[in-house]
């Protein structure tokens, strides 16, 4: 089985169903509807929200894209998770993840509360830079960390994130360390312009 094919339905067409948490759904739906019009228009399909339960169905058609189809299911999990409507559309770009860390399977509530304000930070100070550091985009919402970003990206701020909350590793030696690897990146992409290194050295 590929991955379209979870979503195909007898009639040919795509349909997947996502639960978001109720407080997430006027995200989704947008002022008067707005924000849903456009994912549909976008993605070709048509989405419906249960306001009472979260439950989302999204169904697109026979000349609805496959693939268009599955990054707009990361994109309303994107939503649900505390993104933006225009930050989780980046879902929809090449090489653009979502990554969703469940602080459940790791800590117990009150260690959950405690590690997330480490992650956030005085004014949000320590998620910013974060991304700021990985080139990602971090929501911090409920019981979970969830990271859009490309490949690469991810997984550095998924290290980082990994550290700080389940390690305890002190924000200064993390940020240093990410500050080191990002220095590192520029000097490497520099030296490829250069001709200096190629892609079959690394």
């Amino acid at each position: 089985m590929t991955d379209v094919d979870e979503f195909l339905v007898d009639e040919g067409g795509l349909e997947e169903e996502v639960r978001i948490p109720r407080e997430r759904v006027g995200v989704l739906i947008g002022k008067k509807g707005k924000t849903r019009k456009r994912l549909e228009r976008i993605a070709d399909v048509k989405i419906n929200v249960d306001s009472k339960t979260g439950e989302v169905r999204i169904r697109g058609s026979k000349e609805t894209d496959p693939l268009t189809f599955m990054r707009m299911v990361k994109v309303v999990k994107a939503i649900g998770r505390g993104f933006d409507p225009d930050t989780a559309l980046k879902l929809l770009q090449d090489d653009y993840y979502l990554e969703v860390i469940n602080l459940k399977e790791h800590l117990g509530r009150k260690a959950i509360q405690r590690q997330k304000a480490r992650l956030i930070g005085t004014g949000g100070s320590a998620r910013k830079r974060l991304e700021a550091l990985t080139d990602t985009d971090i929501r911090i919402y409920g019981h979970t960390v969830s990271i859009i970003g490309d490949y690469e990206s991810v997984s550095l701020a998924k290290r980082a994130i990994r550290r700080l909350a389940l390690e305890g590793s002190p924000h200064s030696v993390v940020f240093r360390e990410l500050e080191m690897e990002r220095k590192r990146k520029k000097t490497e992409k520099l030296l490829r312009e250069l001709g200096i290194i190629s892609d079959e050295e690394e």
